[in-house]
């Protein structure tokens, strides 16, 4: 049972209403009454002396009206309230579908430094344009285009009639080709952003943890890992790792700061909630399996299966301020050894996000810390817990 009243709030745009629930700290009696107020925004409940507003995530259709409460003896009461039809000045909150610190949001000409210290890693001056990397699957669809685009046979194997390898990799968009970091160039991902060597300083390059780095990476020597972990030279913090086979130095967007047109400064919970849509968009697919990366994390590490059950609500609660795009899912933890034994399974039908163990933990931390938003009825299903994060 709740401590205190309660209340959450919930916009479902696709259905057009509003799910509100009011959690009490004993049943219901004579004393409990909800009000919504003339404004159709407020919402107010009062229980035992008690009392307590919300701001909804939308204004809805009735004003000024006593909700019904039900039955007595009730610790959790829910409403569906129908959304106000929109007009010029009041519609829906805006949903934010795309990643934070996209390559047009970015000034050039401006520094990027470690958020938690302050030291420049890239300096100023040095960046005259950011560039947006396209989707993971950019190489597979140019190769699809490449294929079927008609009336162009001049580079096709004779065997098959479809574009070569050799062609289609000569021409930069191949299965096999990759994209390299550029000088004086900034490559905006969904959650990094991507820099060749040479343009970067006070960075400490490690396989494994900062003591064991150099500030050359040269002088690790030659190694066969997929990449480097990256440290701040100044603070010991970790921004990101050096991925070979772009020859890119690759900052993670919660690690670091640059001048925005919109002062942004997003976290991992906006990242991964990026990530989380696109994969959703490319492979339909609304299960994902957060995973730490090999060259940071490990096979003890923990990793997060989750399963998306609506990437575009609007939420409100009283136990936080305004109102917040979220994604909601059911979560649950797992070993690294775990998730990739799932991973291999022909039937799964997860596909891997990875990141760094220690943004795994702080994703946890915010979802765990999100489900107490929600009404205590509904903070679980079966083995799974439900939790919000943040877009």
């Amino acid at each position: 049972m709740v401590s205190k009243l309660h209340l959450y709030a919930e916009l479902l745009p696709n259905l057009r209403w509003i799910s509100l629930a009011a959690s009490f700290p004993s049943p219901t009696d004579a004393t409990t009454r909800a009000t919504l107020a003339s404004d159709g925004i407020t919402v107010e409940v009062a229980h035992h002396g008690e009392l307590s507003r919300l701001e909804l995530p939308a204004k809805a259709a009735l004003g000024a009206s006593n909700l019904m409460t039900r039955k007595y003896g009730d610790t959790t009461l829910t409403w569906r309230l129908e959304i106000a039809p929109p007009d010029r000045s009041d519609g829906l909150p805006l949903q934010r579908n795309a990643a934070l610190w996209s390559a047009t949001e970015l000034e050039t000409g401006h520094g990027v430094a470690c958020r938690k210290c302050g030291t420049l890693i890239v300096g100023e001056g040095i960046l005259e344009e950011w560039k947006d990397l396209p989707s993971e699957n950019w190489a597979e669809m140019m190769e699809f285009w490449h294929c079927h685009k008609p009336d162009d046979h001049s580079h096709q194997d004779d065997t098959t009639g479809k574009a070569d390898d050799k062609s289609l990799a000569t021409r930069g968009y191949g299965a096999s080709s990759a994209i390299s970091a550029q000088q004086k160039v900034g490559l905006v991902d969904l959650t990094t952003l991507l820099f060749v060597e040479t343009d970067c300083r006070s960075l400490r390059f490690s396989l494994s943890g900062f003591e064991e780095g150099s500030s050359s990476r040269q002088d690790l020597g030659e190694t066969k890992a997929a990449s480097l972990n990256i440290f701040c030279s100044s603070c010991h913090e970790q921004l990101g790792f050096f991925n070979f086979r772009a020859a890119a130095v690759t900052l993670l967007k919660w690690q670091v700061s640059c001048k925005s047109k919109h002062g942004t400064l997003p976290g991992v919970e906006e990242c991964l909630s990026a990530a989380i849509i696109s994969t959703i968009s490319r492979s339909g697919s609304s299960k994902s399996l957060i995973c730490p990366m090999t060259a940071i994390g490990g096979s003890r590490e923990r990793a997060i299966h989750i399963w998306v059950l609506n990437s575009g609500i609007v939420y409100s609660s009283s136990l936080s301020s305004g109102q917040t795009p979220a994604i909601k899912l059911l979560y649950r933890l797992m070993d690294h050894g775990e998730a990739e034994r799932l991973l291999e399974e022909i039937t799964c039908d997860a596909q891997e996000i990875t990141l760094p163990s220690k943004a795994i933990g702080q994703v946890i931390s915010h979802l765990d810390s999100s489900s107490f938003l929600l009404p205590y009825s509904e903070r679980t299903l079966k083995e799974w817990k439900v939790g919000l994060l943040q877009r």
